[in-house]
């Protein structure tokens, strides 16, 4: 789970577009006929990063991409794994029925074409899909894949034992049916779900292959090979897996695409690099070809390595506070009122981010059509107001200038992704403004693959209390999955542990909408109820950087998914040799 976005005004992000990561229409604009204005609308300022250098030779095959991988995978098999860096490698070794690109659409991949209500793929309820696969496909030891690989993905998803990260469009599932041909499938849905398209987009969402787990228990699927998967669809396969170091990716000649060439690469290698400084390094001894989701405080030493282009562009993700609900202080209202009060999120974009960061305090930004909220009124940075809320809800100072109440103390863990340089200053910045108001942070960082795995997952008060990351909804603003009453661990990722039924019933109402002006209304809705519950505190919505080595080329990396390995089959190097 990765990055935010906020958006002002629609006419600032056209002005804007180089500097917006994930870009785009994230709204089903591929659901109905009439979305298309909307996503012709949405497109027009789609903002698309700066672009890599132009070079109009053709490109070369061959050559072996090296990437600095910021954060170790957890999990290399699709719907295993919430942590972007492990979607990001499933992106080169999945294929999924239909895929973005770098400006936020959906095309399809694996399946012939986009459902439409028009082409007879989507029923006028929202009810039934209709999904119809590309013939003569292949998994890379050469079996078919097929209709029959979808259904098997589904029941699969859908068994508490596989522990899948996402499980919300797959349990409204009642039936399907595979045609006797098995190059479609049709799933039958107990209620309406607009973004159903968006659950089956991209690496992290491809079918797995039948033939190769089913007489495998779903439990030990991910045991098994869960960072060295043996069968894959997309446009590499994996060659060699060596779990905190690096994972090498090599051609699949099965690839759907391969007779048009793809992909032009004979390998890629994601190092796994846990550390800022590290990558740094490997850029500054031009050793490594890319880098995503780099440290912003390390701008000017990326501006001065003149072998590399930069790249930046906002991110489709928040960043948030997230406050683990299983705390019983956090049932106190007051308290989750005076901390969100007590953040000075200006400080924290110009300081931490310096500059590299868009207001944003709900889950949506500015790349999502419906989603974002232009008039939404945030909490106010006001230290003596939250000074107020905790006094008048008889949190009382004590001795040592932290705040009681009954035998509880205002003293929680801070937690986040470790050897991140400005999350670091996040938390030295909002540690400080808490200590203004009596509540005391203790700071406890953990790897990525510990801090998306059992860390969060766990939910243990006094571990985990208060947590920074940053999230995003993949190509459609439905935010149940992280909200939910029913995605809550071990069967979801609500990782904030938080249930409220009255914003399920808002859940349901907007995925049954297909109009997005209506949907926007539900959202507007969301957003209040977040605001008033506070389920995480919003932080701001991220600018991220990347970096790409000169003689390297279509490096653009998407707003979702995906992200740095958005169109991977389509990198190439001058010569068909990469240069780190």
């Amino acid at each position: 789970m990765q990055p935010d976005s906020t958006r002002y005004l629609f006419a600032l992000i056209c002005k804007e577009d180089q500097m917006v990561k994930r870009p785009g229409s994230r709204f089903l604009t591929i659901l109905v006929a009439l979305s298309s204005v909307l996503m012709l609308f949405a497109s027009a300022c789609a903002p698309q990063g700066t672009p890599t250098t132009s070079n109009t030779s053709k490109p070369q095959r061959g050559g072996i991409w090296v990437d600095d991988l910021f954060n170790e995978p957890d999990a290399l098999i699709p719907n295993a794994s919430v942590q972007t860096f492990a979607n990001m490698v499933d992106g080169t070794l999945y294929s999924a029925l239909f895929e973005g690109d770098a400006s936020g659409q959906i095309h399809p991949a694996l399946a012939t074409e986009l459902p439409t209500q028009q082409n007879g793929g989507i029923s006028s309820d929202l009810k039934t899909w209709k999904f119809t696969l590309k013939p003569g496909l292949k998994w890379s030891d050469g079996q078919p894949l097929n209709a029959d690989d979808v259904y098997f993905s589904w029941k699969t998803w859908t068994n508490p034992s596989f522990a899948a990260a996402s499980t919300v469009a797959f349990r409204l599932i009642e039936s399907a049916d595979v045609s006797s041909d098995k190059l479609s499938i049709t799933f039958h849905l107990s209620k309406p779900y607009a973004p159903f398209i968006a659950s089956w987009t991209d690496g992290a969402l491809a079918p797995l292959p039948k033939h190769h787990f089913e007489s495998m228990n779903p439990a030990d699927i991910k045991k098994t090979e869960g960072l060295d998967p043996q069968v894959t669809s997309g446009p590499f396969k994996m060659k060699e897996s060596k779990p905190g170091d690096h994972y090498t990716v090599v051609r699949n000649d099965n690839y759907y695409l391969a007779s048009q060439g793809l992909p032009y690469l004979d390998e890629i290698v994601f190092r796994a690099v846990p550390s800022q400084d590290t990558i740094l390094k490997d850029l500054q001894a031009g050793t490594a070809d890319s880098a995503w989701f780099l440290d912003v405080t390390k701008t000017p030493s990326y501006k001065a390595l003149s072998n590399y282009e930069i790249v930046t562009n906002p991110s489709a993700s928040y960043e948030g506070l997230h406050i683990n609900s299983n705390n019983p202080i956090f049932k106190d209202i007051n308290v989750r009122k005076a901390m969100a009060m007590a953040i000075d999120r200006q400080q924290l974009q110009q300081v931490a981010r310096l500059g590299q960061a868009i207001p944003l305090c709900t889950d949506h930004g500015p790349a999502y059509h419906p989603g974002y909220q232009q008039d939404l009124q945030c909490p106010p940075f006001d230290i003596a107001g939250a000074n107020k809320v905790l006094d008048d809800a008889g949190w009382k100072l004590g001795s040592d200038n932290v705040r009681q109440k009954g035998g509880q103390r205002l003293e929680f863990q801070y937690s986040t992704t470790a050897n991140n340089r400005w999350r670091e200053k996040d938390q030295a910045l909002i540690q400080a403004d808490f200590a203004k108001i009596g509540i005391k942070l203790d700071i406890t960082n953990y790897p990525g693959s510990t801090f998306f795995g059992p860390f969060l997952k766990g939910g243990q008060p006094g571990k985990y209390d208060l947590a920074e990351w940053a999230s995003s909804y993949t190509y459609d603003p439905d935010d149940a999955a992280s909200f939910a009453c029913n995605q809550i661990p071990p069967h979801g990722q609500n990782l904030n542990f938080f249930c409220d039924p009255n914003l399920d019933q808002l859940f349901q109402q907007e995925q049954a909408i297909s109009d997005p002006t209506q949907r926007q209304q539900v959202f507007n809705q969301i957003h209040q109820a977040m605001l008033d519950k506070l389920p995480f505190i919003g932080l701001y919505n991220l600018i991220d950087l990347e970096i790409h080595k000169k003689g390297t080329h279509n490096y653009k990396p998407g707003p979702f998914a995906n992200s740095e390995t958005v169109g991977a089959a389509q990198w190439w190097c001058d010569n068909g040799k990469c240069p780190a």
